[in-house]
């Protein structure tokens, strides 16, 4: 996967809030899958995932339905919790890269 930015955990809880409540834990760890498998196409063709796109949580969201982004919305807020805590899940898991170094910065 590459590298987690702002916009992709928004694009992603956009998504997220499409799905039904039951569903979005399991739906949200096969998304994960499917952009970590999109990275790997990149990598090894050269060019992005003609489905899943190039790697990054909002190429991967930008294909599918989504809905309002409101931070005053307790659901959206909803689903963007529970794409941060999967995304921390999946990273405390191994399966993911380990964050790049702030540029100017000297990793500690």
């Amino acid at each position: 996967m590459r590298p987690v930015l702002d916009g992709d955990l928004i694009a992603l809880a956009r998504v997220v809030m499409a799905w039904p409540v039951a569903d979005r834990s399991a739906r949200l760890a096969e998304a994960i899958a499917q952009v970590e498998a999109a990275d790997a196409h990149r990598v090894r063709e050269g060019r992005a995932h003609p489905k899943w796109g190039n790697g990054s949580l909002m190429s991967w969201a930008l294909g599918y339905p989504s809905g309002r982004r409101d931070a005053g919305n307790p659901e959206y807020l909803r689903a963007l919790a529970l794409v941060c805590t999967g995304l921390s899940a999946h990273q405390s898991d191994g399966k993911s890269h380990a964050p790049l170094p702030l540029p100017g910065r000297q990793p500690m």
